[in-house]
């Protein structure tokens, strides 16, 4: 790792400054404290989480607060300071000698953690380079430098730490918000006003999906390659929240009945009828132009509305709401770690129906709150990656002496 040292620094290899002894895996743990017995620290423990299991393995080594513990094998790079206890076998303990602060060498720790990455051995499972103390360098301040460092760090970290704290909560708000207005569109109070202001005393209806499906189709069995052929077939990767995505497609030669039967037409709803995970069971997406005569596979089904009792979109955003979810997660079942809604499960959702005038309001509405959502989550997620980025920004000019004065 290129390190400019400032004026007045010095730098040493970590072996100069540092030993090392690495963690082991112990004969036996239990699960709660005990006398005599003490916190087995894993890679848990150093992310903040309280011990799960305590040891009294003498052949173990131990760690103490003044120590810091850096992953070794797996997630490498990750470290921490100030824990106690005996030491799991993919951590290596790093003790400071020499003059050199602990939170000094956290610090510098996680500064490399590129480095650390990046020179790391194995194919599958990760491991640091087993001469990192020998070639990773550690610049070194005059007198009294590392405490003032250190000291400024904990106060701009803390700060950056902070804001990633508050910037977490954000996709959990927007989504809170996203299913507030989507409870408020199909529940009528989104559009009361609008029915007030347009005279409209249609009620709205309960109704089962299959009353205002046309059609209702599963997708093609057939394997499908990623080699270019005459069909593209989209699959469940490509249902995302609401649209298709594109980027990765797939291919399969359809005989013509097959094709015919199958081929997409705008405003089709594909469906996820099959998956691992039950939340994606039931995820939808709207067909639109570029997709259309596109193919779909098994795991899919098709929807293809009744135009003349139901707006597609309105139908679409509908399955994003949680009462829609609720239907379908309750009941999916689970065969061999897989979740299933069959075709007469769709069949019998219950959705709300107003009159179409009503829907097509209810989908402007909606289209223009979700607009401002999805620019919201845009520009959390540039502020997410600033931060990010922030702490090795920080933690580089503190290195390169820039952050505190070193005149003492």
């Amino acid at each position: 790792m290129e390190n400019k040292i400032p004026n007045g620094w010095t730098a040493c290899p970590l072996k100069d400054v540092v030993s090392s002894r690495k963690g082991k895996k112990p004969n036996a743990v239990i699960d709660h404290a005990k006398k005599g017995y003490d916190p087995y620290i894993l890679i848990d423990e150093l992310e903040g989480n309280s011990p799960r299991t305590y040891t009294n393995d003498s052949k173990i080594p131990r760690a103490t607060e003044k120590d810091v513990l850096l992953v070794w094998d797996g997630s490498i790079g990750k470290c921490a300071s100030g824990l106690s206890g005996a030491v799991g076998s993919t951590i290596v303990v790093l003790s400071p000698k020499n003059g050199l602060n602990t939170k000094y060498l956290e610090y510098f720790i996680k500064r490399s953690k590129n480095y650390i990455t990046e020179t790391s051995t194995g194919s599958g499972l990760q491991h640091v380079n087993k001469s990192l103390l020998k070639t990773l360098e550690i610049p070194w301040p005059p007198d009294g430098g590392q405490k003032r460092i250190v000291d400024k760090l904990d106060v701009l970290l803390t700060k950056v730490k902070d804001a990633q704290s508050r910037l977490d909560k954000i996709p959990t708000i927007l989504g809170r918000f996203r299913q507030s207005i989507l409870a408020s569109a199909f529940s009528g109070k989104l559009t009361k006003e609008w029915r007030k202001k347009n005279k409209i005393d249609t009620e709205w209806q309960d109704s089962e999906l299959g009353g205002v499906l046309a059609d209702l189709k599963y997708g093609t069995a057939k394997k499908c390659f990623r080699e270019k052929m005459k069909h593209t077939v989209l699959r469940i990767p490509n249902v995302v929240r609401g649209y298709i995505d594109s980027n990765d497609l797939k291919y399969a030669d359809l005989d013509k009945k097959e094709y015919e039967s199958l081929k997409l037409e705008i405003e089709d709803i594909l469906l996820i009828r099959s998956n691992g995970s039950v939340s994606l069971v039931g995820r939808t997406a709207l067909v639109t132009d570029k997709e259309k005569g596109m193919a779909y596979a098994g795991y899919l089904i098709r929807l293809r509305v009744n135009k003349d009792l139901i707006i597609p979109e309105f139908l679409q955003y509908q399955f994003q709401s949680y009462a829609m979810r609720l239907q379908i997660e309750l009941p999916a079942r689970s065969t061999s770690g897989v979740n299933n809604i069959n075709s007469e499960e769709v069949r019998n959702l219950q959705i709300a129906l107003p009159s179409l005038d009503e829907q097509r309001e209810v989908v402007r509405r909606l289209k223009a709150t979700f607009a401002f959502l999805e620019k919201n989550e845009q520009e959390f997620n540039k502020a997410k990656s600033y931060a990010d980025k922030l702490e090795q920004s920080i933690l580089a000019k503190a290195f390169r002496g820039e952050l505190v004065s070193q005149d003492g």
